[in-house]
């Protein structure tokens, strides 16, 4: 038994060193497999997990075998388990915050249009002027032009009807 534990330590230890030269490549191959085989959904199923525990099961198994004179089938037992609550604290305190990392409040300006803006600079009836947005990253300011040609005031609330080019095309919002 003593041979397993040092495959899945050295497994462990060679799956990480090369993901170190080719992870982008590993982790491409990695998904490509959990989108044919429907685990997607599966958050736990990272490989930082899945190896992390096959790791951990091999140096526990190590140090069970050579430090102490518990049984085989006890060794094994206590090498499953640390290897399960492992994975279990590594998923809840590194990949679920990463995931939860990996979501931008960022925005796209085609998301914008029909929000509602406040005008930061009047905004004549031919030319431009400047809105401020309020959006989950903070408040931005954008270009904007009147969309019926007429002048919309400093201070008025206006709705983002279109985008021309770079620039917000918008209408007073009448309430």
């Amino acid at each position: 038994m003593l041979i397993v534990y040092w495959n899945c330590l050295i497994f462990g230890i060679a799956f990480a060193v090369i993901s170190l030269v080719i992870g982008d490549i590993i982790g491409h191959w990695l998904d490509s497999a959990a989108s044919a085989l429907h685990l997607n959904h599966f958050d736990f199923m990272q490989p930082i997990v899945l190896v992390g525990g096959i790791t951990a099961f091999g140096a526990a198994g190590i140090i069970f075998h050579t430090y102490t004179m518990l049984g085989v089938a006890l060794i094994a037992l206590l090498a499953i388990l640390i290897a399960i609550v492992l994975s279990v604290l590594t998923y809840i305190f590194f990949v679920k915050n990463m995931n939860k990392a990996e979501h931008s409040i960022g925005h796209s300006v085609g998301e914008l249009i029909g929000r509602t803006a406040e005008v930061s600079v009047t905004i004549p009836a031919i030319g431009y002027g400047e809105i401020l947005i309020r959006t989950n990253s903070g408040v931005s300011n954008y270009p904007a032009v009147s969309f019926e040609g007429l002048e919309i005031s400093q201070g008025q609330k206006v709705v983002i009807v279109e985008l021309r080019g770079r620039d917000f095309a918008v209408s007073e919002l009448n309430i």
